[in-house]
Protein backbone atom coordinates (compact mmCIF):
# COMPACT_ATOMS: atom_id res chain seq x y z
CA UNK A 1 0.00 0.00 0.00
CA UNK A 2 1.61 3.37 -0.98
CA UNK A 3 2.13 5.97 1.75
CA UNK A 4 0.89 8.98 1.56
CA UNK A 5 2.85 11.88 3.11
CA UNK A 6 1.69 15.18 3.93
CA UNK A 7 3.63 18.43 4.33
CA UNK A 8 2.73 20.72 7.26
CA UNK A 9 3.90 24.73 6.82
CA UNK A 10 5.34 25.44 9.82
CA UNK A 11 4.27 29.27 10.65
CA UNK A 12 7.67 31.11 10.36
CA UNK A 13 8.85 33.92 12.50
CA UNK A 14 8.94 37.38 11.02
CA UNK A 15 12.70 38.80 11.06
CA UNK A 16 12.64 42.56 13.32
CA UNK A 17 13.36 44.14 9.70
CA UNK A 18 9.88 42.31 8.59
CA UNK A 19 7.59 43.11 11.75
CA UNK A 20 8.96 46.71 11.15
CA UNK A 21 7.55 46.67 7.83
CA UNK A 22 4.10 45.46 8.69
CA UNK A 23 3.60 47.90 11.86
CA UNK A 24 4.90 50.33 8.87
CA UNK A 25 1.95 48.84 6.50
CA UNK A 26 -0.58 48.84 9.63
CA UNK A 27 -0.05 52.61 10.59
CA UNK A 28 -0.40 53.26 6.80
CA UNK A 29 -3.50 51.88 6.87
CA UNK A 30 -5.02 53.47 9.97
CA UNK A 31 -3.31 56.88 8.76
CA UNK A 32 -5.18 56.43 5.36
CA UNK A 33 -8.42 55.51 7.40
CA UNK A 34 -8.45 58.36 9.61
CA UNK A 35 -7.68 60.55 6.56
CA UNK A 36 -10.74 59.39 4.49
CA UNK A 37 -12.60 59.79 7.46
CA UNK A 38 -11.72 63.68 8.51
CA UNK A 39 -11.98 64.47 4.13
CA UNK A 40 -15.91 62.68 4.39
CA UNK A 41 -16.54 64.63 7.32
CA UNK A 42 -15.58 67.84 5.45
CA UNK A 43 -17.63 67.06 2.66
CA UNK A 44 -20.29 66.79 4.77
CA UNK A 45 -19.90 69.43 6.61
CA UNK A 46 -19.45 71.41 3.73
CA UNK A 47 -22.63 70.10 2.48
CA UNK A 48 -25.10 71.02 4.76
CA UNK A 49 -25.50 74.68 4.57
CA UNK A 50 -26.18 77.25 7.91
CA UNK A 51 -29.60 77.31 8.39
CA UNK A 52 -31.25 80.64 7.42
CA UNK A 53 -33.44 82.91 9.75
CA UNK A 54 -36.06 84.99 9.67
CA UNK A 55 -38.41 87.18 12.01
CA UNK A 56 -41.23 87.91 10.49
CA UNK A 57 -43.57 91.13 12.44
CA UNK A 58 -46.82 91.33 12.56
CA UNK A 59 -48.24 94.89 13.57
CA UNK A 60 -51.76 95.22 14.55
CA UNK A 61 -53.01 98.50 14.55
CA UNK A 62 -56.85 100.02 16.52
CA UNK A 63 -58.56 99.76 13.27
CA UNK A 64 -58.13 95.92 12.99
CA UNK A 65 -55.53 96.56 9.86
CA UNK A 66 -52.09 93.70 10.27
CA UNK A 67 -48.84 95.08 8.58
CA UNK A 68 -46.12 92.06 7.57
CA UNK A 69 -42.80 92.54 8.07
CA UNK A 70 -40.11 89.97 7.02
CA UNK A 71 -36.56 90.39 8.61
CA UNK A 72 -33.52 88.41 7.50
CA UNK A 73 -31.47 87.43 10.45
CA UNK A 74 -27.87 87.30 10.53
CA UNK A 75 -25.23 85.56 13.28
CA UNK A 76 -23.60 87.93 15.27
CA UNK A 77 -20.76 86.54 17.43
CA UNK A 78 -21.61 89.10 20.66
CA UNK A 79 -23.50 92.51 20.59
CA UNK A 80 -20.26 94.36 20.61
CA UNK A 81 -20.07 92.49 16.94
CA UNK A 82 -23.39 94.79 16.24
CA UNK A 83 -22.48 97.58 13.38
CA UNK A 84 -23.68 100.89 12.56
CA UNK A 85 -27.84 102.26 13.54
CA UNK A 86 -27.75 98.75 15.45
CA UNK A 87 -24.33 99.27 17.74
CA UNK A 88 -25.64 102.47 18.30
CA UNK A 89 -28.94 101.57 19.89
CA UNK A 90 -28.40 98.79 21.76
CA UNK A 91 -25.44 100.74 23.41
CA UNK A 92 -27.57 103.82 24.35
CA UNK A 93 -30.26 101.43 25.52
CA UNK A 94 -27.91 99.02 27.27
CA UNK A 95 -24.99 100.01 28.68
CA UNK A 96 -22.35 97.67 29.30
CA UNK A 97 -23.11 97.08 32.95
CA UNK A 98 -26.58 96.62 32.65
CA UNK A 99 -27.29 94.79 29.68
CA UNK A 100 -29.65 91.26 30.73
CA UNK A 101 -28.54 88.22 30.50
CA UNK A 102 -29.78 87.37 26.75
CA UNK A 103 -27.64 90.24 25.55
CA UNK A 104 -24.22 88.29 26.93
CA UNK A 105 -24.60 84.78 28.13
CA UNK A 106 -23.85 82.37 25.53
CA UNK A 107 -26.52 80.57 26.24
CA UNK A 108 -28.27 82.46 23.73
CA UNK A 109 -27.70 82.96 20.13
CA UNK A 110 -27.33 86.45 18.57
CA UNK A 111 -28.92 87.34 15.39
CA UNK A 112 -29.39 91.04 14.33
CA UNK A 113 -31.59 91.77 11.09
CA UNK A 114 -30.29 93.09 7.78
CA UNK A 115 -32.11 95.86 8.13
CA UNK A 116 -31.42 98.21 10.90
CA UNK A 117 -34.60 99.83 11.17
CA UNK A 118 -38.36 100.39 9.52
CA UNK A 119 -40.80 103.11 9.92
CA UNK A 120 -43.78 102.81 12.22
CA UNK A 121 -46.99 103.01 9.86
CA UNK A 122 -48.79 104.94 13.08
CA UNK A 123 -50.11 103.57 16.26
CA UNK A 124 -49.31 99.79 17.07
CA UNK A 125 -51.75 97.77 19.44
CA UNK A 126 -50.18 94.22 19.79
CA UNK A 127 -47.29 92.79 17.94
CA UNK A 128 -46.50 89.19 16.86
CA UNK A 129 -43.33 87.43 16.08
CA UNK A 130 -42.67 84.29 14.06
CA UNK A 131 -39.45 82.66 14.18
CA UNK A 132 -38.78 80.98 10.38
CA UNK A 133 -35.87 78.29 9.51
CA UNK A 134 -35.47 78.03 5.69
CA UNK A 135 -33.85 74.28 5.16
CA UNK A 136 -33.75 73.13 1.54
CA UNK A 137 -35.88 75.74 0.23
CA UNK A 138 -38.67 74.96 2.51
CA UNK A 139 -39.77 77.28 5.33
CA UNK A 140 -40.67 76.23 8.81
CA UNK A 141 -42.10 78.20 11.54
CA UNK A 142 -40.47 77.06 14.75
CA UNK A 143 -41.91 79.61 16.84
CA UNK A 144 -44.45 81.80 17.86
CA UNK A 145 -45.15 84.25 20.39
CA UNK A 146 -46.40 87.81 21.06
CA UNK A 147 -44.22 91.23 21.89
CA UNK A 148 -43.63 90.65 25.98
CA UNK A 149 -40.95 88.41 28.42
CA UNK A 150 -44.40 86.95 30.01
CA UNK A 151 -45.36 85.77 26.87
CA UNK A 152 -42.24 83.67 26.71
CA UNK A 153 -41.31 81.77 30.39
CA UNK A 154 -39.28 79.48 28.80
CA UNK A 155 -37.45 82.13 27.02
CA UNK A 156 -36.40 80.53 23.45
CA UNK A 157 -36.82 83.90 21.55
CA UNK A 158 -35.96 87.55 23.06
CA UNK A 159 -36.40 90.24 21.25
CA UNK A 160 -34.71 93.60 21.70
CA UNK A 161 -36.97 96.61 20.49
CA UNK A 162 -35.97 100.42 20.12
CA UNK A 163 -38.62 103.00 19.13
CA UNK A 164 -36.78 106.66 18.02
CA UNK A 165 -37.30 109.37 15.96
CA UNK A 166 -35.86 110.82 13.14
CA UNK A 167 -35.92 113.77 11.08
CA UNK A 168 -36.35 113.34 7.42
CA UNK A 169 -35.75 116.80 5.20
CA UNK A 170 -38.23 117.51 2.66
CA UNK A 171 -38.58 120.64 0.05
CA UNK A 172 -38.12 123.85 1.51
CA UNK A 173 -35.69 122.43 4.10
CA UNK A 174 -38.40 121.97 6.76
CA UNK A 175 -37.68 118.41 9.01
CA UNK A 176 -40.88 116.02 9.36
CA UNK A 177 -40.79 113.82 12.73
CA UNK A 178 -40.62 110.23 11.75
CA UNK A 179 -41.63 107.87 14.14
CA UNK A 180 -38.96 104.45 13.37
CA UNK A 181 -38.56 100.97 15.04
CA UNK A 182 -35.57 99.08 15.26
CA UNK A 183 -35.23 95.44 16.25
CA UNK A 184 -31.17 94.92 16.79
CA UNK A 185 -30.61 91.74 18.37
CA UNK A 186 -32.78 88.60 18.11
CA UNK A 187 -31.89 86.61 20.92
CA UNK A 188 -32.50 82.77 20.12
CA UNK A 189 -31.64 79.92 22.94
CA UNK A 190 -29.14 77.98 22.22
CA UNK A 191 -30.38 74.54 23.13
CA UNK A 192 -33.60 75.19 21.38
CA UNK A 193 -32.30 76.39 17.95
CA UNK A 194 -29.89 72.72 18.50
CA UNK A 195 -32.80 70.97 18.68
CA UNK A 196 -34.47 72.35 15.85
CA UNK A 197 -31.31 72.16 13.57
CA UNK A 198 -31.35 67.98 14.51
CA UNK A 199 -34.96 67.80 13.95
CA UNK A 200 -34.41 69.54 9.99
CA UNK A 201 -31.29 67.07 9.47
CA UNK A 202 -32.36 63.75 11.06
CA UNK A 203 -36.31 63.75 10.99
CA UNK A 204 -38.09 64.06 7.41
CA UNK A 205 -41.46 64.34 9.10
CA UNK A 206 -40.36 67.36 10.64
CA UNK A 207 -43.31 70.03 10.40
CA UNK A 208 -41.95 72.77 12.67
CA UNK A 209 -43.00 73.61 15.95
CA UNK A 210 -41.19 70.97 18.42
Amino acid sequence: MPSSSSTVELPRRLTRTQKRLADKSLECLEADTRSTAHEEGKKRRKKEKPLQLSLYVRWYSPSGKTKVNRLLLRPVTSVEALEGISKNLVSRAFPESERPDYLTSEEFLKFTPTDDFMSLPGEILRTEFRLVVTHDGWEYTVLERELGAHRDPLRKMLVTVIEFESNAMMVGHLGLRVSLIAYPVVSVKKSFLEGIERELRTNPDFKGKL
